[in-house]
């Protein structure tokens, strides 16, 4: 082949072309490598001179190498990256050596410009990196199937949860399903195959693997390719919190509308009772006797209302979390007598006996309002389900750096059902006293929360028929 003809060859071509003996002489070059070279280099480079020419470090002992690593028989082709105006910045260069005889006499280069493609390539890397941080960045399942069921990709919260549930070691481009036992196996296939029809939708599932039981929300979503769907992507969150929030907040609009149904009933019939008994009382004069009876009621209907407003009023207050505590050192008995004294009354009208028992040395660290709430209502709690000529006694059992208040009295008792009941958290119950005396059932409520507030707990003992002790711990120190 004439001279030329070569030279026009080499000219018919992005690519950047040329070749060296075996003193790394250039033996040919095409004008888009010597115009690569002159940008690079500031020279040219030509026929007849040294292809590392004014090349500096490092460059020059990189490329040496590969020149004489291509001399020494290798063929061979690398990606190499330059950041140099107006050269490309990521070229694949191909070292072709030729042989005469046996023995390499030259080598032939070619470089070829894959700017384009390599920063697409990097960009992908790039995406497929950020996208691997996002899912593995999240407390969440993230998965997808192909549109043969295969695991395409899954982040490490979904394997482990998938793993533990179904005991197995899940990897990608396995089956899903196969991994599966029935019913589980069909379910998640017809849901599968929903989403590879087109449809996204959302399922909420509740596992009793363990206690206490989890809610998930689980997305199904169609992964379109050009218009075609190809898979399916899933994705999970934990609602427990949100539902376990709405369970709570029905039963406490439940126990709301009913406290306030039964507020609305037992208001109704005291202050009727007042009203009444006020009129008697102008209306009778001089009768000393239906005086003592009118005033005693009025006194009973009264203190019932004064109750009745009383805890109202904290229930409020705790429900807006306002209640500003003042934990102070009292000496128990006196603080006892002082929170009892308005029921003693009512405790008088049915001929029960109450006893303080409780020694003058003792004394408890508590925030005086909410523990007088407690006593009353524990008090008149014990005063309702009490039959006349009965018993109520206070009692103080010291331990260590507690103190047990208890409340017994000889009443008609409680099932253990009943107990369970009552203990539940914003359990709002009441059943009529040994006089049909009626209550809301909210004091037990506010004793239950103003006991926890001052680092005590509440405990019931009681059986039908003998009676019943409400007790509660309160710290001696603080």
């Amino acid at each position: 082949m004439k001279q030329k003809d070569l030279i026009a060859q080499l000219e018919h071509t992005n690519d950047r072309l040329w070749s060296y003996d075996t003193e790394l002489i250039c033996t040919c070059v095409n004008s888009n490598m010597s115009e690569d070279y002159l940008k690079a280099f500031g020279r040219r480079l030509t026929i007849g001179s040294y292809v590392l020419d004014d090349v500096p470090e490092p460059l020059f002992s990189v490329w040496k190498e590969r020149y004489q690593r291509a001399l020494a028989g290798k063929q061979f082709t690398i990606v190499d990256h330059f950041e140099i105006e107006g050269v490309p910045e990521y070229v694949e260069v191909s070292f072709n050596p030729i042989r005469e005889n046996g023995n390499v006499i030259s080598v032939a280069c070619s470089s070829k410009d894959i700017s384009v493609g390599k920063r697409a390539e990097l960009r992908l890397e790039q995406s497929e990196a950020n996208l691997h941080a996002q899912i593995e960045n999240t407390t969440d399942s993230i998965w997808s199937v192909s549109d043969k069921y295969a695991l395409v990709t899954m982040n490490s919260v979904f394997k482990r949860e998938f793993d533990r549930v179904f005991r197995c070691d899940l990897h990608l481009g396995e089956v899903i399903i196969d991994y599966l036992p029935e019913p589980h196996r069909t379910i998640w296939k017809d849901r599968y195959d929903r989403s590879l029809a087109g449809e996204k939708f959302e399922i909420v599932e509740t596992h009793d693997f363990e206690e206490p039981p989890v809610h998930i929300s689980i997305s199904y979503n169609p992964v379109l390719v050009e218009g075609e769907i190809v898979g399916v992507a899933c994705f999970t969150r934990d609602i427990t919190a949100i539902k376990t929030s709405e369970v709570d907040l029905k039963n406490a609009l439940s126990s709301r509308d009913k406290l306030f149904s039964v507020i609305a009933h037992d208001l109704r019939g005291p202050i009727s009772n007042i009203y009444q008994l006020t009129k008697l009382l102008k209306k009778q004069k001089g009768d000393i006797e239906i005086h003592q009876n009118a005033l005693n009621l009025l006194a009973n209907s009264s203190a019932g209302v004064y109750r009745l407003l009383d805890n109202l009023l904290n229930w409020a207050l705790s429900q807006q979390g306002i209640i500003e505590l003042k934990p102070e050192r009292h000496q128990l008995k006196g603080l006892v007598h002082s929170a009892m004294e308005a029921y003693l009354i009512n405790a008088n009208l049915k001929r029960l006996k109450v006893k303080v028992d409780i020694k003058e040395d003792l004394f408890v660290v508590a925030d005086k309002s909410t523990f007088s709430s407690v006593i009353a209502n524990l008090f008149n709690n014990a005063i309702k389900y009490t039959s006349e000529g009965g018993a109520i006694c206070f009692d103080a059992i010291p331990n260590d750096e507690l103190i047990t208040v208890q409340i017994k009295d000889t009443g008609i008792g409680m099932s253990k059902e009943q107990i369970e009941s009552l203990l539940q958290k914003n359990s709002i119950k009441s059943t009529l006293g040994t006089k049909h005396e009626k209550g809301t059932g909210l004091g037990l409520v506010l004793t239950k929360e103003f006991v926890k507030l001052n680092k005590g707990q509440l405990n019931i003992k009681s059986e039908e028929g003998k009676g019943s002790i409400f007790e509660f711990t309160l710290p001696t120190g603080p």
